[in-house]
Order: structure tokens, then C-alpha cells, then sequence
């Protein structure tokens, strides 16, 4: 998870979340930039002072590491110790703001950033008033060019720079990389698979949102103090290699010759944990995916001690989701 996901994952919790970042916003300005609305927002129509600075603002965190813009919040420097103050401007209608915003997202940068995902925060006193938060990721395609300004631009510090030709010719030059990604299979967990335990099964599936292809993909994961003899791993294709390590690991990696393309899907392996009917503890397993020459991604499914015991429970009825009892959380 980029640092720009994670704040904006955490401004989900709320006003109280938002209010901590900006108590903390000194280290966090080169991924979060803070804006107040003409009129706070009341407009009919996005105004022109917020069509600019979500066009540069897409541009800038997207030509850049990502960053997340948020609506409702004055934040200038003071003259007199040139520190930045920030104070609360909330929007009247955030709901309202968002769906504005939302609708400028597509003509605010050539090309169209399409990975732009938008959030509303309810103020303290509650909805209507509140704050919108935008997640811009790094763009992988290609330089981001402004419509508002006509210029391509790079976030530097806690503003955002136009790009100097030498240094925007070498971002036409850089090469698009893979942007690998996970999705799961739920599978049925049931009672009866083995006798005395109760089996769970998932499948993984890596997913490329990247602009070209990633080789050889590959996944590893760890399951801790887990029986290895009740954690199997199974591959629905033949080209790949399956390792068991000397910790308590399984690595799956594909043959070369395997490659994901953009936008494609590869199922990688199928998960099936059986567990005795007697087990209390959590169960957590950890997860690292990628394909060659880019940046990994990490998740873990996890299952606490009373989640197991209410789906053992309600599977004596019946099969149910794998995925209703482990549950996927991305790590980053």
C-alpha cells in the first residue's frame, strides 16, 4: 500500500482522522495538500478555483509518488513565524461537493487518470457539512497534463511545480511498468472434508493493472505455527514451480514464458486450510505477490477465534464462503 492510500484509507475513519493529519500535516505535505472552496463549496457549478486545483493536483501527485487532495481545510502560511496554519472550512455539502468533483475528474488531465478515487467526510456536527478527500495514485501511463493550465506538473514539497522540459522528456522516456494486484476465490468451507477438522479453501488470483506485461508472476505465503500437513496449496496450471521453505512458507512462481497482460488475470493457486474442530487461536496467514522487475504487493487473510467457531457452527447447515471466515485485508 503506497503512502498516499494509506492516508487516505485512514481519513475513512472520519473527522477525528482528518484532524489528526492535519495536526501532523508537516511530514505528510508531500503526499496530502489541503484546499478551501469559494463560497465553501455552494456553487450550482464546480468553481474555477476548484477545477484548477484538482486539474494541477491530479497532474502533480499523478506525474509524482500519489498523493490525496482534501476539500475543507484553509491551510496558509503565516507571515509572522512562516509556519503553515491550517483551519477547518468545511463544505456545506460535502455529498453534493463529491459528486462535482467527480464529474470534473475525467476532463481535469490529458490523459484521463482513471485510477482518481474520491471521498466524503462528514463534519463534526454531521451531514450535511463535511470535507471531501480525492486518492490520486502514481500514474504509470505516461506523463499527466493539466487542462487547467496547459502544463505538466510535479509535486515538490507541499506545492505543485511545473515540470521542466529535460526532466518531462525523461518522463516520456520512462518505462511503464507492471502494477500487479490480488483478487481471491471463495471456495466452500465445510465440515466432512477430513474427518474430525473443518476445511476452508480460497483461490489467488493476481491481477495487472499496469500498462504492460508482468512475467512471471508469483505469490509466497506465510502461515506462521499452522500445521503445514493441514496447509495445501494447489496449482490449477502445470508451468509453475511450487516451493516449500525452510520457514513456514509456500512460494508458487510461475515459468518463464508466463506473463499477465494489461488489464489480464492469472489464477495462481488454490489455498485449502483444514483446521481441528478443537482449535482456538486466530488464524492469520500473510501473502507477498508480484511479477519480475516491479514493486510487490502484500496482503494477509485472517480469521479470529470466534469467527471460526460461528462458522463452524452455521456450516452445519451447509457450505459456506471461504471468504465470509478468513478475511482479505491488502497490507501494502
Amino acid at each position: 500500500m503506497s503512502r498516499a492510500e494509506d492516508l487516505f484509507r485512514r481519513l475513512s475513519a472520519g473527522a477525528e482522522a482528518l484532524d489528526r493529519l492535519i495536526a501532523d500535516r508537516e511530514p505528510e505535505s508531500l503526499f496530502l495538500d489541503f484546499k478551501c472552496s469559494p463560497a465553501d463549496g455552494a456553487g450550482a457549478q464546480l468553481a474555477s478555483d476548484d477545477n484548477k486545483n484538482l486539474s494541477k493536483g491530479i497532474s502533480g501527485f499523478g506525474n509524482s509518488a500519489g498523493g490525496v487532495l482534501v476539500w475543507g481545510v484553509d491551510c496558509r502560511r503565516d507571515r509572522t513565524t512562516g509556519a503553515e496554519v491550517a483551519s477547518h472550512r468545511p463544505l456545506l455539502d460535502a455529498d453534493g461537493f463529491r459528486t462535482k468533483i467527480e464529474g470534473a475528474i475525467s476532463r481535469a488531465t490529458l490523459a484521463p487518470h482513471s485510477g482518481v478515487q474520491t471521498l466524503s467526510i462528514a463534519a463534526s456536527g454531521g451531514r450535511p457539512a463535511g470535507y471531501v478527500a480525492v486518492l490520486v495514485p502514481q500514474w504509470l501511463g505516461g506523463p499527466l497534463r493539466a487542462t487547467a493550465t496547459h502544463q505538466y506538473h510535479l509535486r515538490a514539497g507541499s506545492d505543485f511545480a511545473i515540470v521542466p522540459h529535460d526532466v518531462l522528456a525523461g518522463m516520456f522516456g520512462r518505462a511503464p511498468q507492471p502494477k500487479v494486484d490480488v483478487n481471491y476465490i471463495g471456495h466452500p468451507a465445510r465440515h466432512g472434508s477430513q474427518p474430525g477438522h473443518f476445511t476452508m479453501a480460497f483461490g489467488i488470483v493476481a491481477v495487472n493493472l499496469g500498462a504492460v506485461m508482468g512475467d512471471r508472476p508469483y505469490v509466497t505465503l506465510f502461515y506462521g505455527d499452522f500445521d503445514p500437513n493441514n496447509f495445501v496449496v494447489q496449482c490449477p496450471r502445470k508451468d509453475v514451480t511450487i516451493r516449500r521453505g525452510s520457514l513456514p512458507s509456500v512460494s508458487v512462481i510461475a515459468d518463464v514464458g508466463v506473463s499477465i497482460p494489461p488489464g489480464g488475470t492469472e489464477h495462481l493457486c488454490d489455498v485449502v486450510v483444514s483446521i481441528p474442530l478443537d482449535y482456538r487461536r486466530a488464524i492469520v496467514i500473510n501473502a507477498v505477490l508480484g511479477v519480475a522487475g516491479a514493486a510487490p504487493q502484500r496482503f494477509s487473510l485472517r480469521a479470529d477465534p470466534e469467527a471460526l467457531l460461528t462458522a463452524m457452527d452455521r456450516a452445519q447447515a451447509g457450505p459456506l464462503n471461504t471468504l465470509e471466515i478468513l478475511v482479505p485485508n491488502q497490507a501494502g
